[in-house]
């Protein structure tokens, strides 16, 4: 075995992933100790609230409230932040780096919305920030950028970000439950501490996106400003209608590098059939990456649950752990920024499918083809149907899939249909997934 070092280490939180991060520990110590000679000596617990009830497997004397004493001892290195939130835990963390701690984080929403200080100040204190675990689930993809991928231009990645979302689509499509009936499956409040309501409506995987730009292109952006769709407005009937053509609806976060800006937005998208996006269900989450070198492969893994991010908590401090038993420097890879114009949404080219609720009497079609025209929409195919949306109640529907067209086009076009009589309801739209 190799030489032992013992290197003190710091968990700022106890909830439901600082207990498995401590777990996690405490079970792979001596395993990561005869495999690296380092011992991963878990010296202080922070916690808000001492005297609060928590599982007899974390020792007492390692639990304190008072932070001072955590920062006054030099011994500790590393210190791991599971507390989430932005305030009071930006404060904390800024102290831990002035002080030359380095950082392993899972807290991705303070370093979203504070990601420039944060980045900087590491870099500053010369001091490592590992991040992966902030991005959720089990897929090492800031690993994989800042070294699998040193070599090769990243043209875009997209992928399925959000476990929880990605496992109420699945429940969605294969039980044929409405949206509202699977927010109710308790198997989705043991997914993640984040909230529920941050996943399903996007933030989440804007949250996600932002940390993504920000290693892949060196771009600075708020989460708030990035463009993000949920799946709230997502019935059984448009998952249904979808795998009737032969796609699944997926939520997407979507990074693009193109000539005129980047492409930064979280939306729902039909995915088409036979795309490997397409065989990632229940909680797991994937992500697709295209380069000039290696061309396209994928990440795939658990996306929710406090294990899995556990895990890459764990494999991020054994690396920083490396570098300081090795005095290596090949870890501090932060952002280079620059000033890559962010594409408005509505400046996004995509193909879409369109949905129009009509009344059945010839001609509509036409109707429809014409006005889309004359917004510079070509369309791909085009399909009539009747579906029953409740018992006795029957719909007629216009379905056009159209080819690449503008984003503002296709609003204004809808915007005109809109006002036309022969339409009975909500006029459905959603992007399809396309190639770089």
């Amino acid at each position: 075995m190799a030489k032992t070092q013992v290197i003190d280490i710091a968990l700022l939180g106890l909830g439901k992933l600082g207990h498995g991060i401590y777990q996690l520990w405490d079970e792979r110590r001596q395993h990561i100790l005869t495999q690296t000679g380092i011992d991963l000596n878990l010296k202080h617990i922070f916690v808000k609230h001492i005297n609060y009830r928590r599982g007899a497997f974390v020792p007492r004397e390692k639990i304190t409230d008072d932070l001072q004493n955590i920062l006054n001892d030099q011994s500790v290195k590393i210190v791991i932040d599971a507390m989430g939130g932005i305030e009071p835990t930006y404060g904390i963390i800024k102290q831990f780096l002035q002080r030359k701690c380095h950082i392993v984080s899972a807290n991705r929403a303070l370093l979203a919305s504070k990601m420039r200080e944060v980045f900087e100040l590491a870099r500053q204190q010369k001091v490592h920030l590992q991040f992966d675990a902030a991005l959720g689930g089990g897929i090492p993809i800031i690993h994989t950028i800042r070294r699998d991928l040193v070599g090769s231009k990243i043209l875009g990645i997209w992928g399925i970000s959000s476990g929880s979302s990605n496992y109420i689509l699945s429940k969605m499509s294969i039980s044929k439950r409405a949206l509202k009936d699977v927010l109710k499956l308790p198997e989705l409040k043991s997914m993640s501490e984040s909230h529920m309501l941050l996943d399903y409506e996007g933030s989440d995987s804007a949250q996600k996106l932002v940390l993504l730009a920000a290693t892949a292109f060196g771009i600075e952006v708020d989460y708030l400003q990035v463009y993000a769709e949920g799946i709230s407005h997502i019935k059984k009937l448009d998952i249904s209608i979808a795998e009737e053509f032969g796609y699944q609806i997926k939520l997407l976060a979507i990074l693009k590098d193109g000539r005129e800006g980047i492409e930064l937005r979280v939306h729902p998208t039909l995915v088409p059939e036979g795309h490997p996006l397409n065989s990632v269900r229940n909680d797991y989450s994937a992500v697709y990456i295209q380069t000039d070198n290696v061309g396209e492969f994928m990440l795939y893994g658990k996306g929710a649950g406090i294990m899995p991010a556990a895990n890459m908590i764990i494999r991020d401090l054994v690396d920083v752990a490396s570098t300081i038993k090795s005095s290596s420097k090949y870890m501090f890879e932060l952002p280079l920024w620059n000033q890559k114009m962010i594409l408005p949404m509505d400046e996004v080219w995509s193909k879409y499918y369109l949905r129009f609720p009509c009344i059945d009497r010839p001609g509509v079609m036409g109707k429809l083809a014409t006005t889309l025209g004359k917004n510079g929409i070509n369309i791909e195919s085009a399909h009539a149907s009747i579906k029953e949306i409740k018992r006795d109640l029957k719909l007629s529907f216009v379905h056009l899939f159209t080819e690449k067209a503008k984003e503002k086009e296709i609003l204004n076009a809808i915007a005109e249909i809109k006002k036309f009589k022969i339409i009975r309801g909500e006029i459905k739209m959603i992007r399809i997934l396309g190639e770089i």
